[in-house]
């Protein structure tokens, strides 16, 4: 602590007390008073390293990084500047693994089991299909399913191969297995029903998790939610994790909401799990009150970090000791802490603190640039003055009694 602030301070108490100046205890008394006063400011000095704190001081988190040794578990430290917040943000600026282009194709896949309708149109009357007594070029042939061999029987056209292809590829296939035989046909391939043709769709963040059936109009995700119950759990919260075959590629419910490209066509087999993230941060020290705090929009900045958590305290809060915790990622830590923020062998993120000044305006535009993470702490450390005034309550308290004596004895002479 500052002796001046503590000099301050204990002035203050001092008054508060009557032990200031000539108006207050006289002769002996009054050299008893003074003395009262000096043990005053040696104890405010002395004792604010002991007085009660929700954390430690400013100096001491910065030093501890500087100083590994006296710290039960080492960090790296970096100032929130405006290119260490540039750093972050470009490291954050493309989504892993996000929805966009892994969509099916926009025509569905015949498979075993599916019932498909075949109509063949000629040329000119009185071709293989036409029918008699009609002025009819064409035939719309009986619905059939494709068997276990995975084909299906067209009439002059033998067995033509199914499974796997979709419907266009069948019509083509027909078409050639007509040549020669029908008079310049034209086939057209419908998926009638399609009872083998379903998305899998589980997670706690779903309405009734379950198999749903494709149709073959081309459903895309959020056609698959909405025939599920949609989701239990604000958009912000949802993540929808999209796994096909042994690839998987995921974003939040509202990204989907707000990006068209992310709502892709899913594909008969496709697994689509809808999970409660639940994120959150926690508030610690000199900021409202301390409490775990889940994200109320899909990117909270520090700005809203704070506000969320009530502000900084201004009766104890140490502005320009404003510090967020958090496992980052080697490569950006190594990028703003330097070569010592490298992990321990097999470690996969590294423990670092940063540091925001917020008694500087222009803080504040960093502040609202800094995307707050799942698992980060904010913490505010105390000012000086506060801990000063925490050890001159205490004293006051321990000294009530005395000093209402020596105000008696004053009184007495």
């Amino acid at each position: 602590m500052r002796g001046s602030e503590a000099g301050r301070a204990v002035g203050a108490s001092a008054a508060r007390l009557g032990l200031r100046g000539g108006h207050g205890l006289r002769g002996g008394n009054g050299a008893r008073a003074r003395a009262l006063a000096v043990g005053l400011l040696a104890a405010a000095l002395a004792g604010c390293a002991y007085a009660p704190a929700s954390g430690p001081t400013g100096d001491a988190v910065r030093q501890a990084a500087a100083s590994p040794e006296t710290t039960v578990f080492p960090y790296a430290y970096a100032i929130l500047t405006p290119e260490a917040v540039e750093v972050l943000e470009r490291s954050r600026a493309e989504p892993p693994a996000d929805l966009a282009g892994r969509g099916a194709a926009d025509a569905q896949v015949l498979r075993v089991g599916d019932v498909v309708g075949i109509t063949i149109w000629e040329a000119v009357e009185g071709g293989l299909f036409s029918t008699q007594n009609s002025e009819s070029r064409g035939a719309a042939l009986p619905d059939q399913r494709i068997g276990p061999d995975g084909r299906i029987t067209v009439p002059y056209a033998g067995r033509i191969s199914a499974n796997g292809r979709t419907p266009d590829q069948v019509a083509s296939a027909i078409v050639s297995a007509l040549a020669g035989k029908a008079i310049e046909p034209q086939v057209i391939v419908t998926i009638q029903q399609s009872p083998v043709s379903s998305v899998t769709v589980l997670g706690d963040a779903i309405g009734n998790a379950g198999r749903v059936q494709l149709n073959g109009v081309g459903e895309r995700v959020l056609d698959v939610l909405a025939a599920s119950g949609g989701s239990k759990t604000p958009a912000h919260r949802t993540l929808i994790r999209l796994t096909r075959g042994d690839v998987q590629a995921e974003a939040h419910l509202a990204r989907i909401l707000r990006e068209p490209a992310q709502n892709v066509r899913v594909r008969s087999g496709d697994v689509i799990a809808a999970l409660d993230i639940g994120q959150s941060f926690t508030s610690l020290g000199a900021n409202g009150r301390a409490r775990r705090i889940a994200f109320s929009t899909e990117v909270v900045t520090l700005d809203q970090a704070i506000a969320e958590a009530g502000g900084l305290d201004d009766r104890r809060a140490d502005p320009s000791s404003v510090f967020v915790f958090r496992y980052e990622d080697p490569e950006v830590a190594v990028a703003l802490a330097g070569p010592s923020a490298a992990p321990e062998a097999g470690a996969s993120a590294t423990p670092i603190v940063y540091g925001l000044d917020l008694s500087d305006p222009g803080s504040f535009f960093l502040a609202r640039r800094f995307a707050m993470e799942d698992g980060d702490i904010v913490y505010t450390a105390n000012a000086d003055l506060a801990q000063a005034g925490k050890v001159l309550s205490v004293v006051d308290d321990a000294l009530s009694p005395t000093t209402q004596t020596l105000r008696l004895l004053n009184q007495l002479n």
